[in-house]
């Protein structure tokens, strides 16, 4: 029985993942505090692919990574780049160490949100923070690396004959096939041919 090497599906399965990022508003980017809503037009535009790094352990997969970023605040077109960490943990049935893993994340959502503060005693005022949140759409595959056993063929093909040992067979054949008064076609012919040639 033929045996081979070859990755095998153990999973495949579509996960969210969420990148957070906590951090102090920009000078001039203040909160309303009647509405939660931003004085200012903030947005944010992400950079390449987020970066995951697998971590696998028995019936679930880690990740850590970040997402870089651009966060943009308008009108005065002030650009900082920041890095939303990344990490999640995927429950996957049967994966364990050692297995294969490939993550195709796509980008669905980023919202941006400010909060107020809080401040030490004895302080006027308050400080604003941005929360930035991205959620990921992410493709798992998982796949291991095992010997198979290739299967039997139930109905192999009959021996080939060459055309020359089947005319030897059915030349043997016929030398054994002999009238019934024990001379062959080739005597009796002869015998005839000479006897109307005398």
């Amino acid at each position: 029985m033929a045996r081979i090497k070859t990755n095998l599906v153990i999973a495949e399965i579509e996960a969210m993942k969420i990148a957070n990022l906590e951090l102090k508003a920009p000078i001039g980017v203040d909160v309303d505090l009647k509405t939660g809503e931003l004085t200012e037009i903030v947005r944010v535009e992400p950079i390449g692919d987020p970066v995951l790094r697998p971590t696998i352990i028995p019936g679930k997969l880690v990740n850590v990574g970040f997402l870089k970023a651009t966060l943009i605040v308008e009108p005065e077109d002030m650009q900082t780049p920041i890095y939303l960490p990344i990490f999640s943990v995927t429950k996957i049935d049967g994966i364990k160490p050692g297995d294969e893993i490939v993550e195709v994340a796509k980008l669905e959502h980023i919202s941006i949100s400010g909060l107020p503060d809080v401040v030490p005693l004895g302080h006027s005022g308050y400080n604003v923070k941005i929360y930035v949140r991205a959620l990921l759409k992410v493709l798992i595959t998982v796949t291991r690396e095992e010997i198979v056993s290739l299967p039997e063929d139930d109905h192999p093909n009959p021996p080939r004959y060459s055309s020359g040992n089947a005319a030897r067979s059915k030349g043997t054949a016929s030398n054994k096939r002999k009238p019934a008064n024990g001379l062959s076609r080739d005597y009796i012919w002869n015998k005839y041919w000479a006897y109307m040639h005398r």
